[in-house]
């Protein structure tokens, strides 16, 4: 039988990728109903509701669905997720990503760009863990992560974050910028000191 295509890609990355979890048990039988998609899609749109509310929205090129464990995977995908009131939580895109809908926890890989709304907190990476339920962000302890957040730009590796605790760290190699509002005024000032005079 044919492998399917993502479960193959999977089981690559998670070999190479020690830190990285997911739910399913890529053990199981080439002929396991764990290994058969329930749906396949190519250009799909995919809307989770709860509470008659929307939830998760997913937008991929490709995207897969099996039913024994709850698990979709998408391929170059774009993806919201929605607070209880209705209220963008978190939107985003990356080139892969598998998500466990009854557990609400989503891993993505690659050109990864998430935008958490309430933290006002911009983060990209290669490869990142998102909890939806605990709401926690985590990354492996080799895996760079780039994070914004208002006037801090800050890199380093073995990130974690917190929507409850508006919190974050890293634990190794970090660097980063702080632009205040006096560094401001002093680049405007040094900027107005190299201007030439006209008379000369």
């Amino acid at each position: 039988m044919k492998k399917n295509l993502f479960r193959s890609f999977f089981f690559v990355f998670l070999s190479a990728i020690l830190a990285v979890s997911c739910s399913l048990n890529y053990l199981k039988g080439e002929n396991s109903e764990d290994t058969i998609p329930e749906f396949s899609f190519k250009n799909a749109d995919y809307t989770k509701y709860e509470s008659s509310k929307k939830n998760v929205r997913l937008n991929a090129a490709e995207l897969e669905q099996y039913k024994s464990d709850n698990a979709i995977f998408a391929k170059n995908a774009e993806f919201e997720t929605y607070e209880k009131d209705g209220k963008l939580q978190t939107s985003g895109r990356c080139e892969l990503i598998s998500a466990n809908t009854k557990n609400e926890v989503y891993t993505l890989y690659g050109n990864i760009l998430l935008n958490l709304k309430k933290q006002n907190m911009k983060i990209s990476a290669d490869s990142l863990n998102f909890n939806k339920k605990t709401e926690q962000i985590t990354s492996g302890k080799n895996s760079e992560v780039q994070l914004t957040k208002d006037d801090i730009t800050m890199t380093g590796y073995g990130f974690s974050a917190s929507g409850v605790s508006k919190s974050f760290s890293f634990i190794d190699r970090v660097e980063g910028t702080i632009q205040t509002s006096d560094d401001a005024t002093e680049s405007d000032e040094a900027a107005e000191d190299e201007v030439p005079d006209e008379d000369e």
